[in-house]
């Protein structure tokens, strides 16, 4: 037998179910599916000893709430605080040991990368901290984050792996994953193979590229420690035609694949994810404009993500050619020591907000069913309607512009 629960009084609710209803494309305000003074049934399920949601029963004016649910335990807002879709971060690098702060200021005083990197800082520097760390330690630093990205009322991550470089550190990272999965049973946590980040020192990129193919990727299958596996397709890193090999093993193997594409220069990697059917395309600073017809005509979704340009000063991915053109357009962290040692979601929403030139109905969109959309996740999750995941978030504001507009504020 069923239990109920159910909240209401909401400031309002914004269902997304218009949203929904286009396959997030051209989001528009009507779309938002906004209800004042709205209220929320959902099911519980058991996960050990703990009760969490579990599916949407019902969603309307709290007004109409149907007679069967008249005696169910409520909860009610008192018109304080709105309810939305659980938001996605559909592009995390959650689990790394190491501290680049340093070298971070460095940057913000004039140093390059390549003077950083000569004297063993960048990506180097993470890989060898990750390699060093226990499976202990990398555990307690991604839970730490992990309850930080939950406050913000993000309710799915994806997390890549991608700072071992090698078959040992990369399966110990993505081993962290199920672990994580366990502890955080309301969250939906997404692996995603990320091998192919960088080429590690010392080794040839042919040997590497084997290693990816013929090693790394069946041991990451056999042991089902990933969902998808990703590659970095850029000037410096990894070709279109590697990512071809890497990506196409990976599908006949089972996996669903991604691509960090045209971040630095234009490879046409966007164009390249459209072709291997990837869940989504990320990054896009320089994507060409054939490269968002690809993705327009495909169901690849654009991901960008505005905290790494704003953190290299780089100019922003051309978000309102994307959705112009009909692309599905995502926001996400990038959260990586890097480049956006960043959790916070809603911050990043104000970035996109007041640069990438995206409406309120895109936004929304754009961190709820497209995020969930670039995991393969839209069936379940991403708005709030009947049978679907009881994913909601209730914000500590009455409107959800609050979430964006109020910038880079703490949890109450």
């Amino acid at each position: 037998m069923k239990t109920y629960r159910a909240i209401t009084h909401a400031s309002e609710v914004l269902t997304g179910e218009g949203i929904s209803a286009k396959d997030g494309r051209h989001p528009e305000e009507a779309d938002l599916g906004r209800i004042r003074d709205g209220a929320l049934v959902y099911s519980l399920k058991r996960v050990g000893s703990r009760s969490i949601p579990a599916k949407v029963e019902w969603v309307g004016p709290s007004a109409d709430l149907p007679k069967r649910f008249h005696k169910i335990p409520k909860q009610s807002l008192k018109g304080q605080y709105a309810i939305i879709p659980g938001m996605v971060d559909c592009h995390t690098h959650l689990i790394f040991a190491g501290d680049r702060s340093t070298e971070f200021a460095a940057r913000c005083g004039g140093a390059t990368y390549q003077e950083i990197a000569a004297q063993g800082g960048g990506i180097a520097s993470t890989v060898r901290a990750t390699r060093e760390a226990s499976a202990a330690e990398l555990e307690k630093l991604a839970i730490l984050r992990l309850k930080e990205i939950q406050s913000y009322g993000v309710k799915t991550v994806e997390i890549k792996s991608g700072y071992g470089l090698s078959t040992e550190a990369e399966l110990k990272v993505l081993r962290i994953i199920p672990r994580l999965r366990k502890r955080f049973p309301e969250l939906t946590l997404t692996a995603t193979f990320l091998g192919a980040h960088a080429f590690p020192t010392g080794c040839s990129r042919e040997v590497y590229v084997r290693e990816l193919v013929e090693v790394m990727l069946p041991q990451v299958v056999k042991q089902k420690l990933a969902d998808s596996c990703d590659i970095f397709i850029d000037e410096g890193y990894f070709t279109v035609q590697e990512g071809r090999a890497l990506l196409e093993k990976a599908k006949a193997l089972g996996l669903k694949v991604k691509v960090h594409a045209d971040e630095l220069v234009n490879t046409e990697s966007a164009a390249f994810a459209a072709e291997v059917g990837a869940l989504s395309a990320d990054h896009l600073l320089k994507i060409s404009d054939a490269g968002i017809q690809a993705l327009a005509r495909s169901n690849t979704v654009a991901v960008l993500l505005p905290g790494t340009a704003f953190y290299l000063k780089a100019r922003h991915a051309p978000a309102r050619k994307l959705v112009d053109a009909g692309a599905r357009v995502a926001i996400s962290t990038d959260f990586n020591p890097g480049t956006c040692m960043c959790l916070s979601l809603p911050a990043v929403m104000t970035a996109a907000a007041l640069y990438l030139g995206l409406t309120r109905a895109e936004l929304f969109a754009a961190v709820t069913y497209n995020a969930a959309r670039a995991l393969g996740l839209q069936k379940r999750k991403g708005s709030l309607e009947k049978g679907k995941d009881a994913d909601f978030s209730i914000l500590p504001f009455e409107r959800f512009e609050e979430l964006y507009y109020r910038f880079a504020w703490a949890p109450r």
